[in-house]
């Protein structure tokens, strides 16, 4: 008698065993059936496991976010804002120098999205992007100007004041990559002295374009805030690199795709061990800096969309990341462990239309020149500058910074000077001026949820000079109420309530003026001090080999005035300062730029302080009298013209609409849904939900604001109390009625 066949055998043990079998068997569905979750729904798999703690996260951690699904849409324009279509372009995609994304720009083009799938799913995809909240836009190889399907219309209705007769030739982006990125030339690393390939960065687009989206229209606006989800950006690079490693067939499409796009063919051994160095050198950072913040005990805040918190990111990328050993990842003295710092502080993306304007740059009033506000944010979008060690023809802070594009981006920001007209009637922006609200209306002519209602106009103007002038002055554009309150018209130098406080309107420096924006203490606004903590309390320790000492150094460059500090390592906006200052200065010298050129660059204004935050304090120091260094935080206060525009409100973004900044702090939205670019004309601003338990659509991030960061509260008008002098903290006005509201909201929408 033969052996029993393989499937006698198995019958046999089914039969001796069922109730093992039936374990067995449910064991391999469900194996079978979350494989298929993850590969066809990773997106709900990741949801899930985050509500569980321990391994479960893990596996959140290897699968893609959930993402807004992109809306519908079947027209889009620019609103019209003193730039030409050409000027527009070449703002949105001209390198200001930085390698944001951590890969070279062609394998950025060659990757797939993080997820699993059958056939190539390319990363760049305008409508994952989307998803992502960049604005999509047209390829430089199609781009003439006039790009109707991106919302590039005819150049006539947006005039060219703000650069007569500048009409700069497109910049690179032959992908049709979205608004906001430029692709950074193949050069020499000023740390490594190694030879790059082309880069991907991010421009001051990326996070200032707003747009809206209504009834399947998109609304387009530059110098807006953008509502796009950068920590997501990042991960997504990250995921989509570890799937392509993974993933046989999926590497062999990343090859053959990157073949495609240089046109030759490619070693795999080679073109795979680069690729796992760039993943472990995401791996070994993100490992790193995640045990800097257990040993802290804090975990980063969730910045989500439309949100980040630029500073102490900044300071992570100068003071961490560009101290690392570039060969070891290593950090050459373990104090400097100390300067990362959690994301903590995360803001909305300021507006900076009239900005150049300003006396003070920054919701917290921290920023005086412009070179210096500008190349700090291009270091922090990952600039390339050497700040490890000095070598032959690599000096310290050298870096692949293009200042002079980012000059050239604040001229045309800035345009001329408003006040060189003698006649104050006649004074007006002639750089990018804030978008209006009758230019949105017109796409949407009949529908009543745009209209203005005229009857109200007169009500809102005077309620906004009795509970709104005080801090944010006159209105920029508004003929009637220069008639009407003359003496306070925004033009106007001076005007008589701040004549009484010994303050100017608008301040001359080297000839230049500049609106003297109002600061109020937080302690007085009542609203999140998150922000303003980060440059008043945050420090670094500075390595000996960088030569930096910042409050001597500032005071000798600009004649600052700060005192000395007393604290073991400098403060961090100091050290930031001088660091810029440096970059800037190692730049002049590297280009060998005349005298002329220099100080038309750096422009009249000095690389100082905030005078009204770093003040001196007479304090008692060892029996003897002593100044010392005190920190008054101060929040700034900015014209509202373009404010229709702007939600969510207050500088971390935590109220949804006008109508909600209108109402007792009380009263305003406990949470909102964030991600969607849905308009309220109504309400002005983000589309809430109709109950507070209502859930997000999938992929919106939950605006919670009794999270840290994220508080709702001042800027209040509640009670009865009309004397300023009398106020609470965080109440600036008497409670309105619901017509008052409604009238200023009218009058709001014009401005």
């Amino acid at each position: 008698m033969g052996r029993p066949s393989f499937g006698s055998r198995l019958y046999s043990w089914v039969m001796r065993w069922p109730h093992i079998t039936s374990l067995l068997f449910a064991i391999v569905v469900v194996v079978i059936v979350a494989a298929g979750l993850v590969y066809f729904a990773p997106e709900k798999v990741r949801d899930a496991a985050l509500k569980i703690k321990n391994d479960a996260n893990l596996v959140a951690q290897l699968l893609p976010a959930t993402l807004p699904e992109p809306s519908k849409l079947e027209s889009a324009y620019w609103l019209p804002q003193n730039w030409t279509s050409r000027q527009r372009y070449w703002f949105h995609h001209t390198s200001q120098g930085t390698a944001t994304i951590p890969v070279p720009y062609q394998w950025f083009l060659a990757l797939e999205r993080p997820e699993l799938s059958f056939s190539y799913t390319n990363l760049t995809d305008e409508n994952y992007l989307r998803r992502l909240g960049f604005i999509p836009s047209p390829s430089s190889k199609d781009f003439a100007g006039s790009a109707p399907a991106y919302g590039y219309h005819d150049d006539a209705p947006n005039g060219e004041t703000a650069h007569p007769g500048w009409a700069p030739s497109a910049p690179e982006n032959p992908n049709g990559l979205p608004v906001g990125f430029a692709v950074l030339k193949g050069g020499v690393d000023p740390t490594t002295g190694a030879p790059y390939e082309d880069q991907i960065g991010l421009t001051c687009a990326a996070c200032h374009t707003g747009h809206l989206e209504y009834k399947n229209v998109s609304i387009r606006f530059d110098g807006g805030p953008a509502m796009v989800n950068l920590g997501e950006v990042e991960r997504a690079i990250g995921l989509s690199i570890g799937y392509t490693l993974i993933l046989p067939w999926r590497f062999e499409r990343f090859a053959s795709k990157l073949e495609q796009i240089k046109g030759q063919s490619v070693d795999r051994k080679e073109l795979r061990s680069h690729l796992e160095l760039a993943l472990q050198k995401i791996k070994n950072q993100k490992a790193a800096t995640d045990g800097l913040l257990t040993g802290q005990g804090v975990a980063d805040l969730d910045e989500g969309f439309g949100r980040l918190d630029a500073l102490n990111r900044i300071g992570n990328q100068v003071f961490y990341s560009n101290l690392l050993d570039p060969s070891t990842g290593e950090l050459s003295d373990p104090l400097l462990k100390g300067n990362f710092a959690r994301h903590d502080a995360p803001v909305s993306f300021p507006p900076i239309w009239d900005t150049p304007y300003f006396l003070w740059a920054q919701y917290d009033a921290s920023v005086l020149n412009e070179l210096v506000r500008n190349a700090g944010e291009a270091l922090g979008v990952s600039a390339k500058i050497n700040m490890t060690a000095a070598a032959s023809g690599r000096p310290l802070f050298a870096s692949s910074i293009h200042l002079s594009e980012i000059a050239r981006f604040e001229e045309l920001l800035r345009g001329t000077d408003p006040l060189s007209s003698e006649d104050a009637g006649g004074r007006q922006f002639t750089g990018l001026v804030a978008p209006r609200w009758k230019d949105a209306q017109d796409k949407f002519r009949g529908d009543p949820a745009w209209a203005i209602d005229e009857k109200l106009i007169e009500q809102g103007r005077d309620l906004y000079r009795a509970h709104c002038f005080e801090c944010h002055r006159g209105p920029v554009n508004d003929a009637a109420f220069d008639k009407k309150w003359p003496e306070d018209s925004f033009w106007r130098a001076e005007n008589p309530d701040r004549s009484a406080k010994h303050e100017k309107n608008w301040v001359e420096i080297g000839g230049r003026h500049y609106f003297n924006v109002v600061q109020v203490p937080v302690s007085a606004i009542g609203t999140d001090r998150q922000q303003s903590n980060v440059l008043t309390t945050r420090r670094v320790h500075l390595p000996e080999s960088l030569g930096l000492n910042p409050a001597d150094d500032l005071n000798k460059a600009g004649g600052c005035g700060l005192l000395s500090d007393k604290g073991a390592d400098p403060l961090f906006v100091l050290a930031l300062m001088d660091v810029v200052g440096k970059t800037i200065d190692q730049w002049l010298i590297a280009n060998g730029t005349s005298e002329e050129t220099k100080r038309q660059m750096w422009g009249p204004r000095k690389n100082c302080q905030n005078q009204r935050v770093y003040v001196g304090a007479r304090a008692s120091r060892n029996g003897k009298d002593d100044v010392l260094l005190a920190l008054e935080p101060q929040y700034r206060a900015r014209p509202l013209d373009g404010v229709w525009a702007t939600a969510p409100y207050l500088h971390n973004g935590s109220v949804p609409t006008l109508r909600d900044m209108l109402v007792p702090q009380a009263q305003r939205p406990t949470s909102f849904c964030v991600g969607s670019r849905a308009f309220d004309p109504v309400k002005v601003g983000l589309v809430t939900k109709a109950q507070v338990t209502e859930s997000c659509a999938a992929g919106l991030t939950n605006f919670d604001v009794s999270l840290l960061g994220n508080s709702a509260r001042g800027h209040s008008f509640e009670g009865k109390e009309t004397d300023l002098t009398k106020l609470p903290p965080g109440v600036i006005g008497p409670e309105l009625t619901d017509a008052e509201r409604r009238a200023l909201v009218e009058y709001l929408k014009t401005l």
